[in-house]
């Protein structure tokens, strides 16, 4: 889900845990895109969502890395990044927040949202947590989460607040059962189920021409129009409250 950006990359902020690189857009909407954990060859993670979260340069957006893979979870690291995303809201005077997201970035996106007023969230392959006393089942990631000292993050169900719509898309089969199964059913959290693609979510709604379209129904929280963008990919989707958008 990566794309060329049509401007320079700008590095907002960066210490020994957190990068925020940004794109200014014209409207005083904030994308915030966290990244995953990138290719475990690679020392960097990439910003993920770059073209379709722009919207052709209405939106700001900020590119959020968790450089240590940590889930979020290093003691301090959560308070640093509502605080650059507010250092960053403030001087480009942002009314309205969405958060974007895939695989450990999905669970940032839902984690944070609540905590940001985000209007919407989009979470792609989102992990409902990385801890093994929670999803013992998990075994991907073993090398990262190895190194997490103490899992601080609450339960994924505790950060979802009331005022935000939540689009989160999962593969179908068994490899992300343990995740998608564990995601609460609740009114405003609209939960899609993608064939039997595994982990790969992002690469097939890329393949099929999908992304920007998924990305713009969630910017815009219209869950009728993203249900039938994804109709032909959809295996099921998890029941919530009737949808009227």
């Amino acid at each position: 889900m990566t794309g060329k950006a049509t401007a320079p990359l700008a590095v907002f902020h960066q210490s020994d845990r957190v990068k925020a690189t940004s794109l200014a857009g014209r409207e005083p909407r904030l994308v915030v895109s966290f990244t995953g954990v990138g290719k475990p060859e690679a020392r960097h993670q990439t910003e993920e969502f770059v073209k379709s979260s722009r919207q052709d340069g209405r939106n700001h957006v900020l590119f959020v890395s968790d450089t240590l893979r940590s889930w979020y979870n290093d003691p301090g690291i959560f308070e640093e990044i509502l605080d650059v995303v507010g250092r960053y809201r403030q001087a480009h005077g942002i009314t309205e927040t969405v958060t974007f997201g895939n695989s450990m970035g999905g669970y940032g996106a839902v984690i944070f949202a609540g905590a940001l007023r985000a209007k919407s969230c989009l979470a792609i392959s989102a992990q409902y947590s990385a801890d093994p006393e929670v999803v013992p089942e998990e075994l991907r990631w073993k090398a990262y989460r190895e190194r997490i000292g103490r899992f601080t993050r609450p339960p994924l169900e505790d950060t979802l607040e009331p005022g935000c719509t939540y689009f989160v898309l999962h593969g179908g089969g068994k490899v992300e059962r343990p995740h998608w199964s564990r995601f609460p059913v609740c009114p405003n959290l609209h939960h899609y189920i993608i064939g039997k693609v595994g982990h790969g979510v992002g690469k097939r709604l890329k393949s099929a021409g999908l992304i920007n379209r998924v990305t713009e129904c969630a910017i815009g929280v219209r869950p009728v129009a993203l249900r039938r963008a994804l109709a032909g990919e959809m295996e099921f989707r998890r029941r919530s409250s009737p949808e009227t958008v």
